[in-house]
């Protein structure tokens, strides 16, 4: 072909499809103008023939049958009436005489784009229903109410519209989609005729009524418009779905029960009102208004892999809830989502249960009982604050990187243990107020960094003297913070921390320690008591350490101490089979106190002061010097000694010893220089 031939070609193929393409153009558009493609016929109920209106009580039947030709293409219903056409619109108005109480029994299963109530009180009883078309549904006027006990069947779901009342009743109901209340009222007559799976939309403004005893189960909740649960337990979430209702669940003060399942997360951010129990049985509900679980209630439930979590800044209040396990993709059965918020109910454990706090903080504010053996763990980033009394025998552990404050005016009584193996807890309850249980208390897990796991006290006397033990592990750090403790015995190979003004008594009832770990600040640790406290480790400590009573073991370490303050009979055992050397800075023995030391052994433990109050150096016979006391030597023989600042009983026999050695020896070179002269 030659170039012109295709040329001639191309413009006669680019010219037959402009002229196809506008033809087409002009077709689509002339449908669309004139509604072709969108309309649906309507047909308007009508059972008295040629004569206006519907009749006053048009009763009859809607069937596919060709016998039943109750059906006008005239809305005021002056033409021959019809059998009716598959697919149309219903409505159920021809003229305005139907305006009392009338019955339309269906029979078969007649199709319809929708139904339209424009006036009267009609019910459609018998038979099946079936809605065809996007967002078929029911259209009721206001002041008129319709009532659909026929099955409702077809893929499209319910859509209710128009402010008037639908009523439905049929427990066989089988369409399928969304059940969406746009307006007006929709209200049922008994229970679960809304299919389990359909999710259920409720417009601003519109209702959505279980009305009196009946109870009702729907795939999930949304919208902002109002559902009244009355008397009865509604059940949500089986499709499960995310969605929010922001909008109003209320009762009528009638003790409505709200029941969540399915693993989808239901978000009330709306004024709710109802009175009954709130059921967690799956997936989450997040309370994102203070009264989002309605008025206070005893006994709702979060059950094992579910969680209620806070979020907006909120109080919620509710009298209690019962509570098991780690919570929805493991977030805590109740967790703090964002925001400031407070739980203002009593929690009780059913189980092992996390409570945790992603970001923001979380105050739970009621009793918190921990049950007979179950442990409470607290996680997260965020913080969570504990204001009431935790109780019962289970056991408490810390394990996010966040904060756990126990704090308020009430007592923890918990027996079980406590445990912070990551992040901080602070305890603040009241001074003198106990704010862990009588438990073993650990502090760090012995994984993470050092410091990684903190015990810290914001307030004084936050132990009980009866703890059984407290141990601060290599990860673990006591913080005093400047406040005072007393504990019994301690144990572990992590740090306390006394700050500059901390205080911290060990052995307040008589308890033996051994502790590997190091002591800092510039506060002050005493030894109390009449058992033993063991250091397993070499430190510097630059604040007073003061013994009261009782034995400080050394057992093979150097301890450097900023003061030494003895303050009551005391023994200090230097007794190990490696050298011990203890060295402080000053030195404190208070009138008519004896300290004993044991254990030692000349040239291998050493015990330095480098100031020693009210005494002398190289004197003996006298105090305070004479109020030291090393087992083997009599006190008199005591003696602090300038050239090395020493305290050490004098004289020395393993010193005269090797004075003599050594004069002998010189002997033996004088002969042996005098005999070689000769």
């Amino acid at each position: 072909m030659t170039p012109d031939c295709q040329r001639s070609c191309q413009g006669r193929c680019r010219g037959f499809f402009r002229r196809w393409l506008g033809r087409a153009l002009v077709f689509s558009f002339g449908l669309l103008a004139t509604g072709a493609l969108h309309a649906q016929t309507t047909l308007y109920w009508d059972t008295n023939g040629t004569t206006a209106g519907a009749g006053s009580s048009p009763s009859a039947t809607w069937s596919t049958s060709s016998s039943d030709k109750n059906w006008s293409t005239n809305s005021g219903g002056t033409v021959t009436t019809a059998a009716w056409t598959a697919g149309a619109i219903a409505d159920f108005s021809a003229g305005s005489d139907a305006t009392g109480t009338y019955t339309v029994t269906v029979s078969g299963s007649p199709s319809t784009a929708g139904i339209i109530v424009e006036e009267g009180t009609p019910t459609f009883t018998g038979g099946t229903l079936t809605f065809s078309g996007a967002g078929a549904g029911v259209q009721v006027a206001s002041g008129s109410t319709a009532t659909i006990n026929s099955q409702i069947a077809g893929s499209n779901g319910l859509t209710k519209t128009g402010t008037g009342t639908l009523i439905v009743g049929n427990t066989a109901n089988a369409y399928t989609g969304a059940t969406v209340v746009s307006a007006g009222t929709l209200q049922l007559s008994t229970g679960n005729v809304i299919p389990d799976g359909s999710a259920l939309s409720v417009a601003s403004g519109a209702t959505f009524d279980l009305n009196w005893g009946n109870n009702e189960t729907v795939g999930s909740i949304a919208g902002a418009g109002t559902i009244n649960i009355r008397s009865n337990t509604l059940t949500l979430g089986g499709d499960n779905t995310s969605t929010t209702f922001s909008g109003t669940i209320t009762d009528g003060g009638a003790y409505g029960t709200l029941v969540k399942q399915g693993t989808g997360t239901l978000t009330l951010s709306g004024s709710n009102a109802y009175s009954g129990l709130t059921t967690i049985n799956a997936g989450t509900v997040v309370a994102a208004s203070s009264t989002a679980l309605g008025g206070s209630t005893y006994g709702n439930t979060i059950a094992s892999g579910a969680s209620l979590q806070l979020q907006g800044g909120i109080t919620l209040t509710e009298g209690s809830f019962s509570a098991v396990g780690t919570g929805s993709g493991g977030s805590g059965a109740i967790s703090n989502l964002s925001g400031s918020n407070t739980l203002a109910a009593a929690v009780n454990l059913t189980g092992n249960t996390t409570i945790s706090s992603a970001t923001g903080n979380l105050v739970v504010s009621g009793a918190v009982d921990l049950g007979s053996t179950y442990t409470l763990t607290v996680g997260g980033s965020g913080n969570t604050e504990f204001s009431g009394a935790i109780n019962n025998s289970g056991s408490l552990t810390e394990t996010g990187s966040g904060t756990l404050t126990l704090s308020g005016s009430s007592a923890n009584s918990f027996s079980g243990g406590f445990n912070v193996n990551d992040g901080t807890v602070v305890l603040a309850k009241s001074a003198g107020t106990n704010a862990t249980g009588g438990g073993a208390i650990n502090v760090g897990d012995g994984v993470g960094a050092a410091g990684s796991a903190v015990l810290s006290l914001g307030a004084s006397n936050q132990i009980p003297d009866y703890v059984s033990l407290l141990t601060v592990n290599a990860d673990g750090r006591l913080a005093l913070n400047n406040f005072s403790e007393s504990v019994n015995t301690i144990a572990g190979t992590g740090k306390i921390d006394l700050g500059t003004s901390g205080y911290l008594n060990v052995g307040i009832s008589s308890g033996s320690s051994v502790f590997g770990g190091t002591v800092a600040g510039t506060g002050m640790l005493e030894k109390s008591g009449s058992g033993t406290l063991t250091f397993n480790s070499s430190f510097t400590f630059s604040g007073t350490l003061l013994l009261s009573g009782g034995t400080l073991a050394l057992n093979g370490n150097t301890l450097n101490v900023g003061t030494l303050h003895i303050t009551g009979n005391s023994v200090i055992d230097f007794g190990s089979s490696s050298a011990s050397v203890l060295n402080a800075s000053n030195f404190i023995i208070d009138s008519g106190v004896v300290l004993s030391v044991t254990g030692w052994t000349n040239s291998v433990d050493y015990f330095y002061a480098q100031t020693w109050s009210g005494a002398v150096q190289n004197t003996t016979g006298v105090a305070p010097v004479n109020q030291v006391a090393f087992s083997g030597y009599s006190s008199s023989s005591t003696q602090w000694q300038s050239y090395s600042n020493q305290v050490t009983p004098a004289p020395e026999p393993a010193t005269y010893g090797a004075i003599f050695t050594g004069l002998v020896a010189a002997l033996a070179c004088w002969r042996r220089r005098k005999g070689g002269a000769r």
